[in-house]
């Protein structure tokens, strides 16, 4: 009999050891999952915004949705490929130029990029107006006595006197002429390089959420939405006043799903009642009616999510995840 109290004790001792033990590690393994999970859905996010501030550049607003967003960057983009760039001298030349052209009060007044000064030399060069032939020659020639290519070097084996052989390095200029050279060619580059800095960027699976599943085991897309919105109702009347803005969104169960489920729902109610990750929706009757309370104000619920943008303010396409 006391044998068999003494192995009931030791598996109650096992038992709240265990117990004990899990009550510790299970929020560490929740929180360790939870951030893997996160920072992949926040990485998807960045991309989302990076694609729609370009679609907005290219089109004057964001796409307005995934399919659209998608369409935009399979296409490509042309690229002004450069063979040639001014150096410093040349630009002090490109600047009297543009003094002598439009003659301000003071030279120093003049400021333009390197993308300015190489285009002035390319219009000189292909300006065929005879009245400017003359000028622009003089200007080319300029041009020329400060022109040199990347310099080479070349490696060549020297004997000495005593017999020893050492390898020398003997430096060779190219002096190809300017107007000969410069020109700047137009080329078609994917958006998934330049945007994602990563050609094998698969642009498809950026409407879906990391990590989720809906009902039938499929991966559930991102929430998106763009518009145009007042800044105020007086700017409007004045000059438009309108603003393009965007959001791409994902709900925490969303991505979530499948950790601990006691640990996820104590994280999403902490969020709730203390956090700021979340979005508020009306709540309803079962006639679809708004809910009140008895200030006859609509009541609202809180649902946990992570997003990008704001469809209805200017955030500058802020995130609402916390500095990484």
């Amino acid at each position: 009999m006391k044998k068999v109290l003494n192995v009931a004790l030791l598996g109650i001792v096992i038992a709240l050891v265990y117990a004990n033990f899990n009550s510790v590690t299970s929020p560490l393994n929740f929180d360790q999952d939870r951030l893997e999970r996160d920072n992949v859905v926040i990485d998807r996010l960045i991309d989302i915004r990076t694609a729609q501030v370009e679609f907005r550049a290219q089109n004057g607003r964001y796409a307005a949705n995934f399919d659209e967003l998608i369409a935009f960057l399979d296409d490509s983009m042309n690229v002004v490929k450069k063979t040639y760039i001014l150096n410093d001298d040349q630009l002090v030349e490109v600047r009297k130029f543009k003094v002598e052209d439009t003659k301000p009060k003071n030279a120093d007044e003049m400021s333009f990029s390197e993308d300015e000064a190489d285009q002035i030399v390319l219009n000189i060069i292909k300006d065929t107006n005879k009245k400017n032939l003359k000028k622009n020659a003089k200007r080319i020639e300029k041009l020329d006595a400060l022109y040199r290519r990347d310099t080479t070097w070349v490696v060549k084996n020297e004997t000495l006197e005593n017999g020893k052989v050492v390898e020398v390095k003997e430096a060779i200029v190219d002096d190809t002429k300017i107007a000969e050279t410069f020109r700047r060619d137009t080329t078609r580059l994917a958006y998934v390089d330049t945007l994602f800095h990563n050609s094998s960027y698969d642009i498809q699976q950026l409407r879906y959420i990391p990590f989720s599943k809906d009902e039938n085991g499929n991966p559930i897309e991102f929430f998106m939405q763009a518009d145009s919105i007042q800044t105020n109702a007086q700017a409007n009347r004045k000059a438009g006043g309108y603003i393009q803005v965007f959001e791409a969104r994902a709900d925490f169960v969303d991505y979530l799903k499948g950790l601990n489920e006691q640990e996820l729902n104590n994280y999403l109610l902490n969020v709730i009642t203390n956090g700021t990750e979340f979005r508020e929706v009306e709540r309803v009757d079962t006639k679809g009616n708004p809910l009140r309370d008895a200030n006859d104000a609509i009541l609202k619920r809180r649902i946990p999510c992570r997003k990008v943008g704001d469809i209805t303010k200017n955030n500058n396409n802020a995130g609402n995840w916390p500095n990484r």
